[in-house]
């Protein structure tokens, strides 16, 4: 069986060969079987699917198919417990093929698309959670079962509701987890492509096969200084400036998508304005113009920046 569903699928530990024959067996040409009220036995009769058998005392024939005087049959018993309520047995495909009866009476197979991820409840509980494309089978006895099934088509995102229950079922591996401050923006990113913006709180989104990224942007004031900046004014004169400035992002959406990285293009936006403006001028003109420099750098800077 696929490996689809947050819980660890192992074989179960009662499953074995089959046993020695008793005398009063032999002579009755029977296999006596006994099944706990936890448990049920996949019965094969010479390497073919017999039954399924569920709790109390059973016999079965020893006769060949083939009716063969003397000869008996050989009977394997693979006791399974339903506490494991995962149904895994390397017969499991030729049991399906074969005898879609046995199936039908005694196991449940869930399956979910390509869209959507299912949580599975266990008598109202949630028990696993499956990825798209997944499928499963689990003991019908050992239920009941039920899916939630959850369209990922178009929004990746866990309901809050249903969040909480994840929570409370332990940890998931196909939930991530995002929280953006209140001072942030947080701008969601599907398979690289910018989806919507989120506001402040936790989010949570399914991680089921697509890449989901949150990138938070602060939105609060913040000081950039640019220090020991050489530059050779008009007159040749080489004098050392220091700059700072204050930004604040307006626009987060367009400040992560049209550089990769916008506080050091704004360190160059700085640099390269004051060289262009400073370079232009004697050094009288710039202690002269101080004032009216910085004012008009800045500006230039605004509309460079939005």
């Amino acid at each position: 069986m696929a490996q689809t569903m947050t819980r660890k699928m192992t074989p179960s530990p009662t499953e074995g060969p089959t046993r020695t024959l008793t005398m009063l067996e032999r002579l009755r040409a029977v296999r006596r079987v006994t099944v706990q009220e936890n448990q049920r036995a996949l019965v094969l009769k010479d390497g073919r699917f017999l039954d399924l058998l569920g709790p109390g005392r059973h016999e079965v024939s020893l006769r060949t198919d083939a009716g063969r005087f003397g000869e008996l049959a050989e009977i394997a018993v693979h006791l399974h417990d339903l506490s494991r309520p995962e149904f895994v047995s390397p017969y499991e495909t030729a049991l399906f093929r074969e005898r879609p009866d046995l199936v039908a009476a005694h196991l449940t197979e869930i399956r979910t698309s390509s869209d959507e991820v299912g949580v599975i409840l266990r008598d109202g509980r949630i028990w696993a959670v499956q990825k798209p494309d997944g499928r499963s089978v689990v003991w019908t006895d050992a239920g009941p079962w039920t899916v939630e099934r959850v369209d990922v088509s178009d929004d990746l995102a866990v309901e809050r509701k249903l969040l909480r229950r994840l929570e409370r079922f332990g940890p998931i591996d196909k939930v991530k987890r995002f929280t953006v401050d209140a001072e942030q923006a947080g701008l969601l990113f599907l398979d690289g492509a910018f989806a919507r913006r989120l506001e402040p709180g936790a989010h949570a989104f399914w991680d089921v096969g697509r890449k989901v990224e949150v990138n938070r942007v602060d939105l609060r004031r913040h000081a950039l200084d640019v220090t020991g900046q050489e530059i050779l004014t008009k007159d040749r004169v080489s004098i050392r400036v220091n700059l700072a400035a204050e930004y604040r992002v307006a626009d987060p959406e367009q400040a992560v998508s049209a550089t990769t990285n916008y506080v050091d293009a704004l360190y160059r936006a700085l640099q390269y304005a004051f060289r262009k403006s400073l370079g232009a001028k004697t050094l009288d003109e710039i202690l002269e113009q101080k004032v009216s420099v910085d004012a008009e750098v800045a500006d230039k800077l605004r509309r460079e920046m939005a």
